[in-house]
């Protein structure tokens, strides 16, 4: 707990730990918050790299199959079949990939978003809490210090 120090000549308290420790804490809270932010930046980048695998799949898998048709009968027609059905594969699954990725991407940026920014007004709003406190118990002390002089003032 704070010290609390009356100065005899003027009769005045000193909260000078207790803001000490307040600041203390509000620095505390601050880094947790700056903390959590860049693990939200290190899940998005995660998921992203999740995302690419995903999207890759199917056009591998289109590849494959590609190939192994290839490999089983070679010819000149089978072969430009196979090579047609393959771009116009990979090409409706590189917009499906891109147009998901956009719908995504999207989605986890405003998460982020949200996240941060909830995460600093609560910062905020919790340091304010911390010294509206301060400033009520400090208003108490002074009125309580101030009746309890009159009281054995009078004795």
């Amino acid at each position: 707990m704070a010290n609390k120090k009356v100065n005899p000549k003027n009769e005045k308290f000193d909260f000078s730990d207790s803001v000490k420790a307040i600041r203390e804490t509000a620095k505390t809270v601050n880094t947790q918050v700056r903390e959590m932010a860049s693990e939200i930046v290190e899940d998005l980048k995660e998921n992203g790299e999740q995302l690419r695998d995903r999207a890759t799949a199917p056009v591998k898998e289109a590849y494959d199959k590609a190939y192994n048709r290839v490999t089983e009968t070679v010819n000149r027609e089978t072969i430009a079949k196979a090579a047609k059905d393959v771009n116009e594969y990979a090409l409706k699954t590189a917009t499906e990939v891109v147009d998901g990725a956009i719908e995504n991407s999207e989605k986890w940026q405003g998460v982020a978003t949200k996240a941060v920014k909830g995460g600093l007004k609560l910062a905020a709003k919790q340091q304010d809490i911390v010294f509206n406190t301060l400033e009520t118990v400090k208003g108490q002390l002074s009125e309580s210090a101030s009746r309890f002089k009159k009281l054995f003032s009078n004795n």
